[in-house]
């Protein structure tokens, strides 16, 4: 990190959690944006002293709360130069119009550069709603195109894409939850007026899960006035809600609870304002995040744009060993390819451990694609997703492929019949190691839990570790059903009753500490070991704490043990 002349300089992977950190995220006051502005990073306030921002590889990665760029915007930066941002950053900084150049960059866009001109997304739809600007159909000449490709061709319309250009695709579903769905509200009525009624009610689902237990460990009265807009607008607009089933309890974290219900299917395009949205893609579903604009404008126009990113192939084979999990495999791969080595692209997932693997597990690995820089993590339907669908969805859905001889930009060849535990070091998700390289770690927290860690294989995977044994002294094991039904399940089947025997406090519903906003958060100076997704700096606790990533089965016997390990002494 340097700067000269007003220009900030910063490093790769620059992520949304460095720019606001999470417990900033229920205040959008722009004073207090840019004065919390990469805190973590140089300071508080000392971004006011700067114009331009110059970074690396990955700027922008992690959530997609679109007041990250906003508090960049609000602290006087006029321009961001990276040599690559994050996809959703990037998407909702041209939709605020923030201005951004791609070192190196050669392709040209004339939508995004109309956005921008225009001052804007919501400038640009419009004029577009006014008649005086059309998006013209692709230009693509026929060609052999991959899964994604397919997909949003169909959605814009298009007999044919390619990766770069920029569509406008209509939207299946659009998922929003307490912590935006509030802002988004505002947003959607201040720009279209208010009372505006959504494109398509019955195509947006609003869940209370994020913020719902923040008072539980710290006052903040702007998140509970948050959720009652959420709840205000889903009752107005008469759309999909998920409300609290009790204070403080969710229905379900809602990448988890929306497949158990039965909203994603094969073949739909989703949009949330969330980035873990990307875990429907193992449902054979394009999804992803975006911001609060994004979704402001697909409530009033049902579609939105998107560049049509290329696609990476994990070819996963051989024979999976006893005891490992997906969380290992996405850690794995995180590890050989890093935060940025997939950025802005779809990661397919293909091979013979697809068929070793749960339903649940490879919700698991399209979670955690997003940790990649991808936009969304894509698994071919097939008989198990067919069988999860069986009970749970009864209108028809399309499956699609790729064409056999469609481009991919590469293929990963992954041979995982010699794999160990991994784990992530703090501060980033791809600092991973195998469990037998790492150091004698003590630990004093351990988490199993988030739309990561929460489902009934991982609570499975806990239950087996933790029967008839006891935590070790001064360690405190949190447990967190992702959804109520879960919660259900896994009472029946005695795991509830296990966890409670070894010590283990099992808590609401809810996202929790995986976003410090619930019990279970890292205190100071604090060293945990987390079955969730991220460990960035600040994003689980006090920003001094250290959480390390890993798998429910080694997050439980590492909290038997009192240091991290995958086995017993």
């Amino acid at each position: 990190m340097s700067h000269e002349n007003n220009v900030l300089h910063l490093g790769d992977d620059i992520n949304t959690d460095d720019i606001i950190p999470a417990n900033r995220a229920t205040n959008d006051d722009l004073d207090s944006l840019k004065h919390y502005a990469l805190e973590h990073v140089i300071g508080a306030g000392e971004l006011l002293k700067y114009d331009v921002i110059e970074a690396g590889e990955n700027f922008g990665c992690g959530s997609s709360r679109e007041i990250a760029p906003i508090a960049l915007q609000a602290a006087g930066i006029t321009k961001i130069r990276a040599r690559s941002f994050a996809e959703i950053f990037y998407r909702n900084s041209i939709n605020i119009g923030l201005s951004l150049e791609i070192l190196g960059e050669k392709q040209e866009n004339p939508v995004v550069d109309a956005i921008a001109a225009a001052g804007g997304l919501m400038s640009f739809n419009q004029l577009r709603r006014q008649g005086q600007i059309s998006i013209p159909g692709s230009l693509t000449p026929p060609r052999p195109m991959t899964l994604v490709e397919k997909l949003l061709g169909l959605a814009s319309r298009n007999s044919y894409v390619q990766p770069g250009e920029v569509v406008f695709a209509q939207v299946d579903l659009a998922l929003s939850h307490d912590a935006v769905a509030g802002p988004v509200a505002q947003t959607f009525y201040k720009q279209y007026g208010e009372g505006t009624k959504l494109w398509d009610s019955q195509k947006v689902v609003l869940v209370a899960d994020h913020f719902i237990q923040i008072n539980d460990i710290r006052a903040d009265d702007k998140a509970y006035l948050m959720y009652e807009q959420m709840i205000e607008f889903a009752k107005f607009q008469g759309c999909h809600l998920f409300d609290v089933v009790s204070p403080g309890e969710a229905t379900g974290i809602c990448h988890v609870l929306l497949p158990e219900k039965g909203f994603v299917r094969p073949g739909m395009i989703i949009a949330g304002t969330d980035s873990h949205t990307c875990t429907y893609g193992a449902l054979g579903a394009f999804s992803t995040g975006v911001g609060t604009t994004d979704m402001a404008n697909i409530y009033a126009t049902g579609d939105m744009w998107i560049r049509i990113p290329p696609t990476l192939v994990f070819e996963l084979s051989g024979t999976l060993p006893p005891k490992i999990s997906a969380k290992d495999i996405i850690l794995f791969i995180l590890g050989q390819i890093g935060c940025a080595g997939a950025t802005s692209k779809v990661m397919e997932f293909r091979g013979s451990i697809l068929a070793q693997l749960p339903f649940d597990e490879r919700l698991t690995l399209a979670n955690m694609a997003v940790e990649c820089g991808a936009i969304c993590g894509l698994i071919v339907p097939d008989e198990v997703t067919r069988e999860y669908l069986k009970n749970r969805v009864s209108e028809e859905f399309q499956e699609i492929i790729g064409d056999a001889d469609a481009e991919y930009e590469r293929v990963y060849q992954f041979d995982l019949s010699s794999l160990e535990p991994q784990v992530a070091r703090p501060p980033k998700p791809d600092r991973v190691v195998a469990i037998s390289q790492l150091e004698n770690i003590p630990i004093t927290k351990a988490f199993i839990g988030s739309c990561t860690g929460g489902k009934l294989y991982d609570l499975a995977q806990a239950a087996e570790v933790l029967k008839g044994r006891q935590l070790a002294d001064g360690v405190n094991l949190f447990i967190v059903p992702a959804t109520i039904e879960i919660r259900e399940q896994a009472q029946e089947l005695g795991y509830i009753d296990i966890f409670e025997q070894a010590g283990a406090q099992i808590l609401k519903t809810g996202c929790g500490a995986c976003i410090n906003s619930g019990f279970g958060v890292l205190a100071k100076e604090e060293t945990g070991i987390y079955a969730t997704n991220r460990n960035f700096k600040g994003r689980s606790g006090d920003p001094t704490g250290k959480n390390y990533l890993a798998s429910p089965r080694t997050v439980a016997i590492s909290a038997v043990n009192g240091k991290i390990s995958d086995r017993f002494d």
